[in-house]
């Protein structure tokens, strides 16, 4: 059943559109789905991209479809068979026709007045092009966490917190595609790589706080979930990407920023006996760095996170926001 009431309206054509993409899916997808159909903004667009599912997601998307139908929610089915939800992402981009695109994750939920706080938030910030909110994040044992990112800098605060990771966020379609749209060749953080390009070409970007709209569940079948040692050169090669894109809009003082993440890469990678790639990619940011105090602040950030496994980006945002050492 529809959710009671669903009547929330801003316009006669979708202010909003989600583009959701989807592989193998078909325990886990129902949840999401469900979610969706209980937004009470309408109208509201949903595009779901099938990135080359070889269960049973494509005829549960295919029932599901009828369903939001019924409830007043416009859905598109797609495929794209390059693999990665970057490329899929594209391809729902593609036919996005609202002036607003949020992108979403197929094992998340969103809860009821999600979709529409975002559009009182648009009406009331009409001049903001990308809009960020706080998520919360679900463990198995069902202990919620709320995860808000306090940064003034909301460049920083993205590299080194990923205020504007995947789920976070609603942006100006003409604003995603104007900045590149989603790099398909990263496998990795390519969302952390996406939102430094949305910043750097955003006029007007902001976070509003408050409860959380978006519950987050991790899984064991996640792309995160292999660790950081597995996946360090695939990662790393997010950050190289993100500090192309800065050195090009001018933005150099920001790669400390991804010197930052790099040791507190490392330090992640260190902490799973990844000491290798540990160690290749902390002398790539330590090499940069003449000055023995800059390279002291850096070790410090690693040290944190490999002792105890957090803190490296506030220690390092606290003494690298103090005057600047050579």
């Amino acid at each position: 059943m529809p959710p009671e009431p669903y009547t929330y309206r801003t316009m006669d054509s979708p202010l909003i559109t989600i583009v959701l993409p989807v592989r193998n899916r078909a325990t886990l997808l129902p949840r999401t789905l469900r979610s969706i159909t209980a937004q009470k903004l309408r109208p509201l667009m949903v595009i779901a991209v099938d990135n080359g599912s070889t269960d049973s997601t494509w005829e549960v998307l295919e029932k599901w479809s009828k369903d939001a139908a019924d409830a007043g929610i416009e859905v598109t089915l797609l495929r794209e068979e390059k693999p990665g939800a970057a490329a899929a992402r594209n391809r729902g981009l593609k036919e996005v026709a609202s002036p607003y695109v949020m992108f979403f994750d197929s094992d998340d939920e969103m809860l009821p007045g999600h979709t529409q706080r975002l559009a009182e938030c648009i009406a009331a910030n009409p001049e903001a092009q990308l809009i960020g909110f706080d998520i919360a994040e679900r463990d198995d044992d069902g202990w919620t966490t709320l995860k808000s990112v306090n940064d003034s800098d909301l460049l920083r605060g993205h590299i080194l917190h990923a205020t504007f990771a995947t789920q976070r966020y609603v942006a100006k379609t003409e604003l995603v595609r104007n900045s590149g749209a989603w790099n398909e060749e990263l496998l990795q953080w390519n969302d952390l790589e996406a939102g430094v390009r949305l910043l750097v070409n955003a006029d007007s970007a902001m976070v509003f706080h408050g409860d959380a709209g978006v519950i987050v569940h991790p899984s064991e079948d996640s792309i995160s979930a292999a660790g950081y040692a597995a996946r360090a050169d695939a990662l790393e090669k997010a950050i190289e990407e993100m500090e192309l894109t800065l050195r090009a809009r001018g933005k150099e003082d920001y790669l400390v920023w991804t010197d930052t993440k790099r040791m507190v890469l490392g330090a992640l990678c260190r902490r799973e006996g990844g000491n290798a790639a540990a160690k290749r990619i902390e002398a790539k940011a330590l090499n940069r760095h003449k000055g023995w105090k800059r390279r002291l602040k850096l070790r410090l950030a690693g040290a944190s996170v490999r002792i105890f496994g957090r803190g490296g980006c506030a220690i390092a945002t606290l003494l690298f926001s103090r005057r600047a050492d050579s």
